[in-house]
C-alpha cells in the first residue's frame, strides 16, 4: 500500500482538498491536495508510507535473498559472495571459482537466483559474532524459512549442515520428494508424508524449533506433522555451516530464491506472513491453502 501527499502552493484562493490511495490494484482516497495563497511558490512533496511486508519487519540471524542483485558478488557467471541482509554479517562465501555456484539474473518469476550443479558447488557461512551456528544452538531455539527449486531429487541431496561429529545439522531432500531435518545421520525429525519437491518446480517451507521439543514443520503453508526420530543436539560452538554440499555425493543439485532465519521461534502471526511474502515473491501462491490469510495477496506492513 502507497500513500502519496503532495502539498500544493499557488498564489491563488484555497481551493479545499481531495484524498487518493494508490495501490497495486488501483486507486481509493487519499491524496491531499492544498491550495492556498502564498508567494507565488509551487512546492510538490511526496511521501511514501504502508509497504509491503519483508523480513526487515522481524528479527533475522540470517537472509539471504538472491531477488537481491545488491547482494551478489559475481565471478563472471559464479557466485562468490552472497551478503547476508541481516545486518549480522553472516555472508555465504566460496573462493573457489570451480566450486562457486551459478547465478542466473532471471530464475523464477522474473527473479535471481542462485544455482548449484549437484557436483561440488558450496558455500560457507562463517562470520558474524557469535557465529550463526552458536547463536541457534545456545537454547535449541530457532526458525527457517526457505524458497528452493530443485533441479534433481536423487541421492538425498543437502541444502545446509553443520561439519563437525557433534553436530551434524541436516536440511535434505527426500530421494521421493519429501524433507529431512535433523541433527545426525541417524537421528532425524523426518517429514516425508508426500512429493514437497518437485523438479523444475519451486516450492517453499519453514522449520521451527523450540528447545529440546520436536519441532514443526509447514510445507507451503500446510502443516506435515509425519515425522520420527528426535533432535538433541550438543554443538561445539563457532563451526560454520555449509550451503548445498555434503560429502559422499549429497550435494544439491538445483536453485536456492531465498534463506531466511531467525534465533527464536516464530509464532503463527509471523510465520503465515512469512509464507505469503515468499508466495507471492515468487510466483508460488498457487501453493498456498485455500485458507492462508495470504492467499490472495502478500502481507502488508
Amino acid at each position: 500500500m502507497v500513500l502519496i501527499m503532495r502539498r500544493w502552493r499557488l498564489n491563488s484562493g484555497y481551493c479545499g482538498t481531495t484524498d487518493q490511495r494508490r495501490t497495486k490494484a488501483g486507486t481509493i482516497p487519499m491524496l491531499k491536495h492544498y491550495m492556498e495563497r502564498d508567494l507565488g511558490v509551487f512546492v510538490n512533496t511526496v511521501v511514501i508510507a504502508g509497504t509491503e511486508w519483508t523480513p526487515a519487519q522481524i528479527t533475522t540471524a540470517l537472509w539471504l535473498d538472491a531477488a537481491d542483485a545488491s547482494t551478489i558478488t559475481l565471478n563472471s557467471t559464479t557466485v562468490s559472495q552472497w551478503n547476508d541482509k541481516s545486518g549480522n554479517g553472516r555472508h555465504a562465501t566460496q573462493a573457489t571459482s570451480a566450486n562457486q555456484p551459478t547465478y542466473i539474473s532471471s530464475g523464477m518469476n522474473s527473479l535471481g537466483l542462485v544455482d548449484w550443479d549437484g557436483s561440488n558447488d558450496a558455500m560457507t557461512i562463517s562470520g558474524g559474532t557469535p557465529t550463526l551456528h552458536s547463536e541457534l544452538s545456545a537454547d535449541n531455539t530457532y526458525s527457517m524459512a526457505w524458497a528452493v527449486k530443485p533441479d534433481k531429487i536423487s541421492n538425498l541431496p543437502v541444502l545446509l549442515y553443520v561439519p563437525e561429529s557433534g553436530f551434524k545439522f541436516l536440511v535434505e531432500i527426500k530421494s521421493n520428494g519429501g524433507l529431512y531435518w535433523g541433527d545426525t545421520t541417524s537421528n532425524y525429525r523426518t517429514y516425508d508424508g508426500g512429493s514437497f519437491f518437485v523438479v523444475n518446480t519451486g516450492t517453499f517451507f519453514t522449520l521451527i524449533k523450540t528447545g529440546s521439543g520436536a519441532g514443526t514443520a509447514h510445507v507451503a503453508g500446510t502443516l506435515n506433522s509425519h515425522s520420527s526420530g528426535g533432535l538433541s543436539d550438543t554443538p561445539t560452538l563457532g563451526a560454520a555451516f555449509i550451503l548445498g554440499d555434503y560429502p559422499s555425493g549429497y550435494s544439491y543439485d538445483g536453485k536456492m530464491a531465498e534463506i531466511i532465519i531467525s534465533n527464536y521461534s516464530w509464532d503463527t502471526s509471523e510465520r503465515q506472513k512469512i509464507e505469503g511474502y515468499l508466495a507471492h515473491k515468487w510466483g508460488l501462491q498457487a501453493n498456498l491453502p485455500n485458507d492462508h490469510p495470504y492467499k490472495n495477496a502478500a502481507p502488508t506492513v
